[in-house]
């Protein structure tokens, strides 16, 4: 049965926008995973280790068939071909992170993988542009909207549309 899922992706090292589109496109690109909609790109603050550079973050819902475990080595996949090394301290500079948000009626917690993911109703860069996108999808377990989410969250940190630049 195929289920809405949502992805945040992020990047603040190397050609951040162009690695956020590859991201994209090399899910849209499976037979087993549909992108229906992606929100506009915005650059934010990093949050926890602010001795790097601003982050581009965006929020993607697919529709997939694919189990979260399985979703989650797609993901990493991804990451890895976009050359993120595997072995990776928590908040230093990336070229590329995607997390699943949230799966439309799936709960998980195996491990390393927690979804809804445990800090989104804690981070602004995700919840502006997710409630772009779909203001009204409840988050299992919150039991609230995304926008909803937004307009609780803790975080004070500035996220702003990102304007793309135009090459010649």
């Amino acid at each position: 049965m195929n289920q809405l899922v949502y992805l945040g992706v992020g990047a603040n090292i190397g050609d951040r926008d162009s690695n956020l589109f590859t991201a994209i496109a090399a899910l849209d690109v499976r037979d087993d995973i549909s992108v229906n909609r992606t929100a506009s790109i915005y650059e934010s603050d990093p949050m926890y280790n602010q001795d790097q550079p601003n982050f581009l973050n965006s929020v993607v819902e697919i529709e997939t068939s694919l189990q979260p475990e399985i979703m989650m080595q797609v993901c990493q996949g991804i990451e890895m071909m976009l050359g993120r090394p595997i072995n990776r301290k928590k908040n230093e500079p990336r070229v590329i992170d995607i997390d699943i948000l949230a799966y439309e009626t799936i709960s998980v917690e195996l491990g390393e993988l927690k979804i809804p993911h445990p800090q989104l109703f804690a981070r602004k860069f995700v919840l502006v542009p997710w409630a772009e996108i779909a203001p009204e999808f409840i988050v299992q377990d919150y039991g609230k909207s995304v926008s909803d989410l937004l307009s609780l969250c803790p975080d004070i940190s500035n996220v702003k549309k990102y304007k793309l630049e135009k090459t010649a």
